[in-house]
């Protein structure tokens, strides 16, 4: 009887040891994305495709690259603008930006939205404290600046 209490015992211990063992899911992280028009825009994403899908862009600008061989473009598109940056002879998506309210990311935020829909949205955790919160995800990041208590800018960058 002592010895099935044992085994029973050692059998409880092993079964609880292998059951952390066992390999758990890997969450998939979440990149920064933004959507007009039905194109989604991403982070370090093949810029030409994207640049395509949105179509003639209101200005365009270029300036040699200070961190990559090759140009900087800056593709306009009213209410936000797409920088580019250029990597083994093609363009990938550095950072977008928003200048007006007529768009909004994912979670709703556009320029002049408060500070509590930004905290409502993002919590607290990447605010400095003074004017701005800064949060990253997958390979980017988020920049929100505020001034009197709204949005004032909003910029997406990669992470290179």
């Amino acid at each position: 009887m002592k010895r099935r209490i044992v085994l029973l015992i050692v059998a409880a211990l092993l079964l609880v040891c292998f059951a952390g063992c066992q390999e758990s899911p890997v969450e998939p992280v979440e990149e920064y994305t933004f959507t007009y028009k039905n194109t989604e825009v991403k982070l370090n994403a093949l810029a030409a495709p994207i640049v395509t899908a949105l179509g003639d862009p209101f200005t365009y600008s270029e300036t040699t690259s200070c961190a990559f061989n090759g140009l900087d473009k800056t593709y306009g598109y009213g209410s936000f603008y797409i920088q580019t940056y250029p990597k083994d002879g093609q363009d990938y998506i550095y950072r977008w930006w928003f200048v007006d309210d007529l768009v909004a990311n994912a979670e709703g935020i556009r320029i002049t939205s408060t500070k509590a829909e930004v905290e409502k949205a993002y919590g607290t955790e990447g605010f400095d404290g003074k004017n701005s919160y800064t949060m990253k995800q997958g390979n980017g990041k988020l920049i929100i600046i505020l001034e009197n208590d709204a949005v004032s800018s909003i910029q997406y960058e990669a992470i290179v």
